[in-house]
């Protein structure tokens, strides 16, 4: 039992700070959201459609620099610190090559656009708004990489005064710039990536700054000695990094592109969609941070081959993430009224996601479920069976069946809901995959 508790609390430590500081971040979409809502609905439906567009890319590049957590992790649980300079410093070479090709992707969205019927008045005002959101890179990737090697090393928090920070400064900028505030021009949505963009650049340079002089990592001395780009270190970073980037990148975007196959629908669609991906984006923030810090302490353990204790420290953080996240469900679905009505004043879209929100909530413990077991595969440095799992799950039944259901269904289309009952199914389906995955690794290790 005292293992037990232990485990609890090493857990909800490590995730508390995690949790704050992903909650601060996905304040600055909610901010959007609501500023947007506010200038007309062809803002609200740019930052509906190319914030999700951006958040698969930029996600899908996180992952492949989040292959340095496991490999961080694995290292300070065998008491290699000496080896944590190089692999730091190859996940920033990463971010910039990343950078780079994710900013040619969001700068040229055009066909993606065109292919999915978005109104020219609507993809207008996405192209911009992606341009401008796509500078933000750089910085996001780099951050993401300080909190990475934050993370393996269990000291978490200062991403979360960090997070704190870059929130309340995006809900400062953003509606200035959006709203013409103190002089400045009215620039709607594209305010708002702009603020995005500055704000990042800030929290990637603040990262670096704490790493570089903080107590927790100074005699690291991890921004020194650099070294020239080595095939064996970047091949190392790439075997774990890019499958976590395909996985992350199938299941953002199996909720982004909702936003462009419903674009058809009209407006309101499009806008309850964005608010009910708000909804269920916060919600995911609780397993999400629960599942960092599993894949954290599981790869301590793993490095350090105490495997009684990754066995422990994976079931407990199902256990936890699970529990809580179904409690939020249930919170969720309570309140839904106030929180609807809160966000979004057109009554059209209003009525849409409260027809949808109990999907919501039945998504949580499923969510959980598949993003802490997933979590805990890559903390054991397993990442390309798990790939093939989302793409199944998320892809397959998520996106292909929410289109078939959407557009057809089995008497009449569903509409919108056609896709969110598909994103439930999905994720049940992951988690008893991934739950059957991480059991077998578990007991080969036993």
């Amino acid at each position: 039992m005292s293992r037990s508790n232990s485990l609890y609390r090493a857990i909800l430590a490590h995730a508390g700070p995690i949790l704050i500081a992903q909650l601060a971040s996905m304040s600055t979409t909610l901010v959007d959201t609501l500023i947007s809502a506010r200038v007309n609905t062809v803002d609200l439906a740019a930052v509906g459609i190319g914030a999700g567009l951006y958040i698969s890319v930029m996600l899908a590049a996180a992952g492949v620099v989040q292959g340095l957590t496991p490999i961080a992790a694995h290292q300070v649980g065998a008491r290699q610190f000496d080896r944590l300079p190089a692999t730091f410093q190859h996940g920033l070479m990463l971010c910039a090559l990343l950078a780079l090709g994710c900013f040619a992707i969001l700068a040229t969205p055009g066909w993606m656009l065109t292919m999915n019927a978005v109104s020219p008045e609507v993809a207008e005002r996405t192209r911009a708004y992606l341009f401008i959101l796509a500078l933000s890179l750089p910085g996001t990737l780099i951050y993401r990489a300080c909190g990475g090697m934050l993370n393996a090393l269990g000291r978490p928090r200062a991403l979360m005064f960090l997070g704190l920070a870059n929130a309340v400064s995006h809900a400062l900028l953003a509606p200035a710039l959006a709203f013409g505030w103190l002089g400045l021009p009215a620039l709607g949505a594209v305010g708002c990536a702009a603020s995005v963009a500055i704000n990042t650049s800030l929290l990637a340079i603040a990262g670096l700054l704490y790493l570089a002089r903080s107590e927790v990592s100074r005699d690291l001395h991890l921004l020194r000695g650099w070294q020239r780009p080595q095939f064996k270190q970047l091949a190392e970073h790439l075997k774990l990094g890019l499958p976590i980037g395909m996985s992350m990148f199938v299941e953002m975007s199996s909720f982004a592109l909702i936003g462009l196959l419903v674009a058809s629908l009209g407006a309101e669609a499009i806008g309850a969609n964005r608010l009910l991906g708000n909804f269920a984006g916060t919600c995911y923030m609780l397993p999400l941070s629960i599942s960092i810090a599993t894949l954290a302490l599981v790869g301590q353990a793993a490095g350090a081959q105490d495997w009684p204790r990754v066995r422990r420290t994976a079931l407990t953080g199902l256990f936890l993430g699970c529990s809580i996240s179904s409690v939020i469900g249930l919170l969720l679905w309570l309140f839904a009224g106030p929180l609807v009505h809160g966000f979004v004043p057109d009554p059209a879209v209003q009525n849409m996601a409260l027809g949808l929100v109990v999907l919501i909530a039945l998504y949580q413990f499923c969510d959980a479920a598949q993003t802490i077991a997933a979590q805990a595969l890559r903390g054991l440095k397993i990442t390309t069976l798990p790939m093939l799992g989302h793409i199944l799950s998320f892809w397959g039944v998520g996106l292909a069946g929410g289109w078939w259901l959407c557009y057809h269904g089995w008497s009449a289309p569903l509409g919108l809901a056609g896709f969110w009952i598909a994103a439930v199914a999905s994720s049940g389906l992951a988690s008893v995959l991934f739950g059957a995955m991480l059991a077998f690794a578990l007991q080969r290790r036993a």
